[in-house]
Parts: C-alpha cells; sequence; structure tokens
C-alpha cells in the first residue's frame, strides 16, 4: 500500500492558465481566488466566462487528471 496522497492541483498551475483579469464574472472576487476553488474542485473551467476556448480546453485537461472528494 502507498502512503502517499492522491496529486492535488497546483493553484499556481491553474492560475496560469487563466486570463487574471479579476473581472468577477465568476462570483470571486480574484482570479487567484478562482484558482484555490478550482484546486478544491468547487470551480471548473466552465465557470471562468473570460476563457478563451483554448484556455478552456487546457483548464479542463488540467483538472480532469484530479479526482475530487466533494
Amino acid at each position: 500500500p502507498s502512503t502517499e496522497g492522491a496529486p492535488k492541483p497546483q493553484v499556481l498551475e491553474i492560475l496560469k492558465l487563466l486570463p487574471r483579469t479579476n473581472c468577477r464574472e465568476c462570483g470571486e472576487p480574484t482570479c487567484m481566488v478562482f484558482a484555490a476553488r478550482a484546486a478544491e474542485g468547487i470551480k471548473a473551467a466552465a465557470d471562468c466566462p473570460q476563457l478563451t476556448v483554448e484556455a478552456h480546453k487546457r483548464l479542463g485537461d488540467y483538472l480532469g487528471r484530479f479526482n475530487f472528494d466533494i
């Protein structure tokens, strides 16, 4: 049995994929807060209306690699 936990998404990696406009259209005050919520599994790529199609796919692919126990 492995004693290591499942890998977790990194907030800064998520932030790199976001537009970083702090537009608040997602309901969060900043893109950093959005990234933190996405790392927790609370927000998804579809929750950021300012993502380009390419960025949406990249963020979705990145977040899809993780299992979120909500």
